[in-house]
Formats: C-alpha cells, structure tokens, sequence
C-alpha cells in the first residue's frame, strides 16, 4: 500500500531477509523507494530512490539516488521535476542514457585528427598532437564536449601562461578554439551536433596573451660574422645553412628539398606544395651566388640522391648542431636561431627599397599581413630620398658645399 515516502518512512523501513522490496510514495505518482537486503558491504541494507513512469507503452526506471546521500525530501523535490518532464512527453532515462554516451573532448581530438590535421603540414601537424597530448588531453580529455565550459578553458590558458609560456599558451588556445568549432558540426552519419548554439564555442572570449613579433635580423657586422664563421664549415649541414641565409628559405623547406625541385626550372627554386607552410607551390628565383652554391652541390651529389642535403638520421639535429657552433663562433647571443636570418633576408630587401609584395613573393608568405612586419624597414629608403630632396630645396640658391642641388630639367 502506498505511503508518503520521508525520513521517518526510510529510517523505519527494515531490510528484506533477502532480495529486494518496494514501496511506493501515496502523493508523487511513480516515486519509489527500493529497500535491499543486507550485504557484507551494507549490513544494515542499502535503500536507494527511483522514478518509474511510461513512455510510447514501455514502461522505464530512472535511478534517482541512493539513501543516505540523497535525503527523502531532496529525491521527493527531484522525483517532481523529473514527473514534469515525463508529463511533458519527455523521457529522462533515455535523455540520461545518451548523456552517458555523449562524445568526450578526447572523441572530439580524434575526430579533429580524422577531419581536420591532414590538411596542415607536417610540422603543424607534429605541434598540434604535441599540445593534444601534453596539454590538452590531461586537462579536460575526459570532459564530455557538452559540459567544458569556459572556465575550464581559460583555467588551462592560465595554467600554460604561469609556466612562462605565453605564445604557446595561446596557440593551445587556438588549437581547442578549432575543435570545438568542428563540434558544432554533426558529424558523417549523425544527425545532432556535438556542441549545439546555445553551448557555442567555450574558446570564445578568452583573452590571448600579447604576442610581440619575433623579427630578430642580423645587422650588416653580423652577417659577416656568421659568414666567416660558417665559412670554416663543411658538409651538407653548413650548406644547408648557407642556402637558408641566401634565399630566405625556412629551414624546413631546405632540408627537405629534392634535386628535381631546381632540375624542374633552370635558376627557379619550385618548392612543392607539401613542403611549404602555406600548402601551395612557391616558385623562388635564385641569385647567381645561390646558383653557384647549387652547381657546387649537384657537383658532389652522389649516384642516385634525391635529397640536396643528405643528412643522416635526423637531418634537424644535424642542421641545429652547425648552427650553435657558428651561431657561437660568430658572437651572436644564446637564443638567436637560423629564423633570423629569413628576417634579415627580408629586411635586407624591404631596406633596400622592395615592396614588401615582392618581398612576400620571394619568401612565400600566404598573408600580406605577415610581410607587413618589415613595414617600417622599408620606409628607410624612402626617408633617405625625401630628405636629400628635402635638402635640396631648402638649400637652393645656396652654397651648400657638398649639398646636391636641384637640377632644373630642360
């Protein structure tokens, strides 16, 4: 017979001798409460509350919670809610079931890997597993991609930025910013989406740490000391540098280039679209010094070699080693990498007068805005014209001594 199921009902109700018993609340229709045996783990019996009601004919069971962590008064309260939503035509334990089976952020990295990571190039893809596994993961891996909210995502940010790691803090940021961007989406055979509207993107709104351009070029003295320094180098490690400093070129691309990258155009560098950042083919014309360095290198190139730079092992550590030693032997302070000299070949061009379109030309930038860096060098050239003009005029008619004057065209 149905009573009202409270405090005194629970605490009052014995233990069955074996099996369980029920009984059923007289005011909330489908509120129960289940009454076990005793158990060596629960001597006394275990009594835990539930919700049975229907729905489309068959008949279903929502666990509510056990007894003492939920009280009679709070499993009452929930019973309540949960009959509002069953009147309502819902079905809380079918909602509860696929909350159970809702895709983590770790089912989210592996989609992204499937739908998204082969279009980057390798090194992008290396760095993006990289903060998967190291960064990512560890933190919020086993969070259904429904519940991350944004505090989880600034708390990770933080947490990166206190170690000393800004800039990376923020690519971390951008890498989870793309990934739920994805979830947005349903994905290949589903019909709902991973992340709805309403949830949006729990990336959005989190400040980035300032970022100050890395554009560290190598004054005129400099280059002649990493030159003579490189100049007591051999090997395809101190050529590969070489070719970095007189092209440009980022250091991936030039460990990586084939001899039928400059068999392809006689004087033309045709970079394929696999080894470029920008995953689009870069044809780089060459200087006569860098052909003279590439005649000199197809001039030892062994029977059969692709690779311009046959390297042993990993190319990368031979090519980092070579440089340390020259980056030592030349005085420049700890830190400074061969990145620097792609900026010092483009700021070499932009103070030169380039536009900074060639200059983008040259290097393969993808973005306008990643050449705009060396705006201001290429304002120099432009400085110098309008003040020899300038003095000009303001010394006409004068004896100036060395001041060039105007000349008035005939």
């Amino acid at each position: 017979m149905p009573v009202k199921i409270d405090e005194k009902t629970v605490k009052m109700t014995p233990a069955p001798a074996k099996g369980a018993a029920t009984i059923w609340d007289a005011e909330v229709k489908g509120f129960g409460l289940r009454v076990f045996a005793a158990t060596p783990r629960h001597p006394t019996g275990a009594k835990s509350f539930f919700l049975n009601y229907r729905n489309a004919g068959i008949e279903r069971r929502l666990s509510i919670g056990s007894y003492p962590t939920w009280t009679a008064v709070a499993a009452r309260a929930e019973a309540k809610e949960l009959r509002k939503i069953v009147d309502r035509g819902g079905d809380p334990a079918a909602d509860r079931a696929k909350a159970r089976s809702a895709p983590t952020v770790a089912d989210l990295a592996e989609r992204y890997k499937n739908e998204h990571l082969s279009r980057k190039a390798p090194a992008s893809q290396a760095a993006d597993l990289g903060m998967l596994k190291t960064y990512i993961l560890p933190a919020i891996g086993k969070r259904r991609v429904v519940d991350v909210h944004p505090g989880d995502i600034g708390a990770l940010h933080k947490k990166i930025t206190d170690t000393g790691k800004p800039v990376h803090a923020n690519r971390v940021l951008s890498l989870a910013s793309k990934m739920f961007a994805i979830a947005r989406n349903p994905m290949a055979g589903e019909n709902d989406a991973w992340r709805n509207a309403v949830q949006g993107n729990p990336c959005a709104g989190i400040e980035r740490n300032q970022e100050h351009g890395r554009t560290r070029f190598l004054s005129t003295s400099e280059i002649v000391a990493v030159s003579e320094a490189l100049a007591k180098h051999k090997g395809p490690a101190a050529d590969a540098l070489r070719l970095c400093m007189l092209t440009g070129a980022r250091p991936g691309e030039v460990l990586k280039a084939t001899w039928g990258q400059f068999d392809a155009e006689p004087g033309v560098w045709v970079k394929p679209a696999s080894t470029t950042k920008q995953r689009a083919t870069h044809r780089a014309p060459l200087s006569p010094p860098t052909i003279e360095l590439i005649d000199r290198l197809r001039s030892q190139r062994a029977d059969g070699a692709e690779r311009v730079f046959p390297l042993s092992g990993d190319p990368k550590w031979h090519f980092y080693r070579c440089w340390e030693a020259v980056r030592t032997a030349a005085g420049l302070e700890k830190g400074v990498v061969p990145y620097a000299m792609r900026h010092t070949f483009a700021a070499t061009g932009a103070s030169g007068g380039m536009s900074l379109l060639m200059i983008g030309k040259l290097l393969g930038h993808g973005l306008q805005k990643t050449t705009q860096r060396y705006a201001h060098l290429a304002d120099d050239p432009l400085r110098a014209a309008a003040t020899k003009i300038g003095n000009a005029i303001a010394n006409a008619g004068k004896d100036s001594g060395n001041v060039e004057q105007l000349r008035a065209r005939k």
